[in-house]
């Protein structure tokens, strides 16, 4: 419909009449958006069926390992953000020995909470990527730094949850991450997997009846 408006306006264009070119701009620019949005939806419909094909070709052994997911800039990425809240930080602190009121001490409590924040998920992340898991049937072996921690069987798991370590910066697409608990409600391991792992521990859990918390938002 903005496609037949736009053809009858340039077939009826006045240039010295300039309300018609101020439509015949909005409704060019109203075609573009919905041309745009039309492009981008069948570029999505495409990558979407795409990846349920790749899934569907995922096939579940007896046999096999889920090592952790490398993040290869996640080290400098937080250096950097560190760098600029403590330098932010002293110069509140600056500002506050020269002129104290309580909206800077009130500034600088809230800038600690973050720094704070943000160096638990660097930990956690860190930790995280040495991980890795061996899995035999019904038996599950739990790797940290290349060295065994822990044996278990799927008799011996309460749950598993899928989910995202929410890092604070909401950049980029995010990788879901697998918590293992036993009966006793302890975390065995926490780590960030790929999303082929995430659909063949899925599909691994469910054949051994194991609850699943699934937090992940898989499309």
């Amino acid at each position: 419909m903005s496609f037949v408006a736009l053809l009858i306006q340039i077939y009826f264009f006045d240039k010295t009449s300039e309300v018609k070119i101020l439509f015949l701009a909005g409704t060019s620019v109203i075609v573009f958006l919905f041309l745009a949005i039309y492009l981008l939806s069948k570029i999505n419909i495409h990558l979407l069926e795409k990846r349920l094909q790749e899934i569907e070709k995922i096939e579940l052994s007896d046999k096999f390992e889920i090592k952790s997911l490398k993040k290869n800039t996640l080290l400098f990425s937080y250096v950097i953000l560190f760098v600029i809240l403590i330098f932010i930080l002293f110069f509140l602190i600056n500002i506050l020995l020269k002129e104290f009121t309580y909206k800077y001490i009130f500034y600088i409590i809230f800038l600690i909470g973050i720094i704070i924040f943000n160096y638990y998920n660097f930990l956690r992340e860190i930790k995280a990527e040495k991980y890795f898991l061996t899995i035999n049937g019904k038996t599950i072996k739990i790797y940290y730094k290349n060295n065994e921690k822990e044996v278990i069987t799927t008799d011996n798991i309460s749950q598993v949850r899928f989910y995202v370590i929410d890092s604070g910066r909401g950049i980029g697409k995010k990788n879901p991450s697998l918590q293992i608990f036993d009966n006793e409600e302890k975390i065995l391991v926490e780590m960030t997997i790929s999303a082929n792992d995430y659909y063949l521990l899925k599909k691994y859990f469910e054949k051994y009846n194991v609850r699943i918390d699934n937090r992940y938002k898989e499309f």
